[in-house]
């Protein structure tokens, strides 16, 4: 049987190292080499750079954002949601939205899947990230998680599922109103697809699971690793796929969100709480 180092040895973390060389006027022209790195996506082969930023991210005026839209029509606030908002065919949700707790699911009016929902987290217009706690967050997506289960219940053809989030305008949310998006349908994202071909091939050329082969890398290189809280880990990701840096969780016993307990939830909403602050 192969031992523990060996098992883990399949699982690549390939990455380039260079140096471009210039006349730098910060230096008063001198010659200066500053370093970069090219990074392989352990699963997909997808490529990322990662280098040190000669200046630092400026941190938007949240003061201004928030005041700017309560200046402006929401629909998700409490005097506009009843009236401004859809509701989903009674055959699929007979009372027209999902309500769990202070949040509430409606039809997303800018779907791009075949069923696309939105759900808001409560009646304040404005949370601050601060305020982002599992008790904050759980009833919006148990929200998300019962809609998808409902949708794929009645809906024989969705086999992809996802729950989005853009926090604010900076991260692309028109609204500042706090919401999630849920989607399914039978055409996977670009990144979901390329997952599951990296999935497939690795357990092809392997015999062998990836995310338990990179789960256990992570942990004995130690560099990335952040814990693991009940049935979650986490990391930071070794190819970055943004601007910033990112993390990740892993749910290694189950391969859909469909499958997710009350309990998987609450351990990701501690591990996203954690994240945020």
């Amino acid at each position: 049987m192969l031992n523990d180092m060996e098992m883990a040895m399949s699982i690549e973390f390939k990455k380039i190292t260079g140096r471009t060389r210039l006349l730098n006027p910060f230096k008063g022209n001198t010659l200066d080499e500053i370093p970069f790195e090219i990074r392989f996506d352990p699963l997909t082969g997808q490529t990322g750079r990662v280098f040190d930023l000669p200046f630092k991210a400026e941190k938007p005026d949240v003061a201004d954002i928030v005041d700017r839209s309560r200046k402006i029509f929401c629909p998700f606030c409490p005097a506009a949601l009843e009236k401004s908002t859809p509701e989903f065919p009674k055959d699929l949700i007979p009372e027209g939205r999902i309500k769990v707790g202070d949040a509430t699911l409606i039809p997303n009016l800018a779907p791009f899947e075949k069923h696309a929902g939105v759900a808001i987290f409560s009646q304040e217009h404005f949370l601050p990230m601060e305020n982002l706690t599992p008790e904050t967050m759980r009833n919006a997506f148990s929200a998300c998680l019962l809609y998808l289960k409902t949708v794929a219940q009645s809906d024989p053809l969705v086999r992809f599922f996802s729950i989005n989030w853009n926090y604010m305008p900076p991260a692309g949310s028109s609204i500042v109103h706090a919401h999630l998006q849920p989607n399914a349908g039978d055409v996977p994202t670009n990144m979901l697809r390329e997952q599951i071909e990296g999935c497939r091939r690795y357990g092809q050329e392997n015999q062998r699971g990836f995310w338990d082969d990179f789960i256990q890398s992570e942990q004995q290189k130690d560099e990335r690793h952040l814990g693991t809280i009940g049935s979650t880990f986490w990391s930071m990701g070794f190819v970055p796929v943004s601007f910033l840096p990112d993390v990740q969780c892993v749910f290694p016993e189950h391969l859909a969100l469909l499958e997710l307990s009350k309990d998987d939830l609450e351990c990701f909403l501690d591990g996203l709480s954690r994240t945020l602050r």
